[in-house]
Parts: C-alpha cells; structure tokens; sequence
C-alpha cells in the first residue's frame, strides 16, 4: 500500500471536512467556514480523491457519511485540536482580568467540594466562567478532542492522549442516620443485615468495587433503592434505615448537613485513587495550568486518605495514565 506523503496533504481540506462531517450539508458546511458552497464543493472532490472514497453521500436533501468518513469523524476533532495546539502560541493568562471559560468533566460526587473551588476560583479571577459537565463515556475522548480542559476521574483511566496528575486516595464509609440501630454494634453482620441506598449512575453498569469485593468475601447485602445522583443520597439517608457505602470524598459537608453519621467500612476496601486528566497536546498552556493547580488544591484541601502527604502539584513530574 502507497504511503500518503504529507507534504502533498492541503490540511485545509481537513478543516473543510470536519465542518462536513458536522454539518453533513455542503451549504451549511460552507456557511460555517465562511467559503462559498462552490469552494466547499471543489474541495470534497479533492478530499474524495485523497481518501480513495465518497465520504459523504446525497440522500434525499441531506448528505449521509460513509463507513470511512464515519470513522474520520471519530478522529478528525482530535487531530485539528492538536495541530491547531501545537501551531499556536501559548496565550498570556491574567487571572484578575481574564473572561475565560474553562470546563470540568466529573463524577458527581465530588460535588461536596465544588463550592470550595469556585471561591478559589472566583477569589484570583473573578471574571472566569466554570462549567461543569457529569462524567460519562466519552469523557476521555471528549477530553483527548478538547472539549474539556480536565476531567477528574479514578486512577485506573488509561488513555494515550491524556496526561494525568494524583489527587489523593478516599477511604470507603458507610453512612446513615444519626442513630441508627446499624451503628450500636457496627460490625460486617450489621453492613449485611440493613437494607441499602446505591448510586448508580446510568454510565456504569454491572458490579461496583464494594460489591465485588463483597462477593470475594463471601458476603451479601441488599440493595433496596437506587438513585441516579449523589446529591439524592443524604436526603433519602436522613429519612430512612438504608445504609449508603461510598469514598468519602462523595459526602463530604453534606453529612454534617444532614445529620448523618458515619463509620469505616467493615471489611478490606482498596480506597479510591482519584486523579486530574488533561490533554496531553495542551502542555504548559497557562491558562489550563493555572485552573489545573486550583482543582488539585482544592483536593489537596480535603485529601483524607494521606493526611501527611506532601503537597501535590499538577503535572510538573506526571507521567502518562
């Protein structure tokens, strides 16, 4: 098979075909790029020929992609975000003065230490927006693409386009109301007598850590409700006799909130290794590296499971994921 030569390769055709594969309409594909639809049109001839393939097929009066251009579509984003990263110089960030927008992919259970990080955030710059989206599957490619400038999420994400940093290991808890009969002789009996609140976020499926390493154990419980959200879990707790097994971190100030007590879980549980995901093509871009350094101080700030630990900063000695 002939290697394409990339210096026989237009990258702006590229560009013309992400907007393409996005707009799946030569017009509005056009209008988006600012070319007229004739220019548009040339250049998806060209791109035809390069790829060895139709790419985008007319349908009725839509344009639908091929298998090719569907698996291009997949990729492109990535691969412009890179270039455009890496051709850019990196913008001067002024904290007091910025207006910039940087955005946080998740899990929702580190809710409890959001508002922590606003105030840092909007304490040094006040005109910085944050925008927070819930973690999901494509998280890690959306991250990879540059849609998110970070994403916290366990230790164990492998990814060769994201760069990661630690943010500190939380233990397993069980939590309940103030009172419950469960915490008078705490003990593995008493975590499998009572019945149990589980979060369960449509993104996961199947088993969780605590309940694979119960059933190693031998050991069984009932889950008797399931809620979607972590923010769900202390109102339901404070109401009920279930028991809610989570790391620590997902409660944080909402237990003492809600008047609920807590204690360790009875068995052996590795503890949950969280860590801070960045675009590996970002490199020292200021502006990422400065909303970096705040996450990690905030998880510094409320780190449980290494209290002597050594202060963590993002990324100066990190490693691939």
């Amino acid at each position: 098979m002939n290697m394409v030569q990339l210096k026989d390769v237009d990258l702006n055709l590229l560009v013309v075909l992400d907007a393409l594969l996005r707009e799946q309409s030569v017009t509005r594909a056009a209008e988006r790029l600012e070319l007229t639809p004739s220019a548009v049109s040339h250049a998806l001839k060209r791109l035809r020929k390069l790829f060895d393939d139709e790419l985008l097929l007319r349908h009725g009066r839509q344009m639908r992609p091929t298998v090719r251009a569907e698996s291009l579509a997949e990729t492109l984003p990535r691969l412009l975000h890179q270039v455009s990263r890496t051709i850019e110089p990196p913008e001067p960030f002024s904290p007091p003065t910025s207006s910039r927008t940087f955005r946080l992919a998740a899990p929702d259970f580190i809710a409890p230490l959001v508002p922590s990080l606003l105030r840092d955030i909007h304490a040094k710059a006040p005109g910085v927006r944050v925008e927070l989206a819930p973690y999901s599957k494509s998280a890690i490619r959306d991250l990879a693409d540059g849609r998110y400038d970070a994403l916290v999420a366990t230790a164990a994400v492998r990814s060769e386009d994201l760069r990661a940093a630690p943010l500190g290991t939380w233990p397993w808890a069980v939590y309940a109301r103030a009172g419950h009969p469960a915490f008078d002789d705490w003990s593995v009996t008493a975590w499998s007598t009572y019945p149990h609140l589980q979060v369960r976020p449509s993104v996961l499926e199947g088993q969780g850590p605590t309940d694979r390493r119960a059933a190693e154990l031998g050991i069984h419980r009932v889950v008797q409700t399931v809620v979607p959200h972590f923010s769900m879990a202390a109102p339901v707790l404070a109401q009920t006799d279930l028991l809610l097994t989570v790391p620590s971190v997902a409660m944080g100030d909402t237990a003492a909130a809600y008047d609920l007590d807590n204690r360790d879980l009875p068995f052996d549980l590795a503890p949950m290794r969280l860590s801070l995901f960045r675009n590996a093509a970002e490199g020292d871009e200021p502006g990422v590296r400065w909303f970096l350094e705040r996450v990690t101080a905030v998880f510094g700030d409320r780190r449980t499971g290494s209290r002597s630990a050594t202060k963590v900063h993002p990324f100066h000695n990190s490693t691939k994921p």
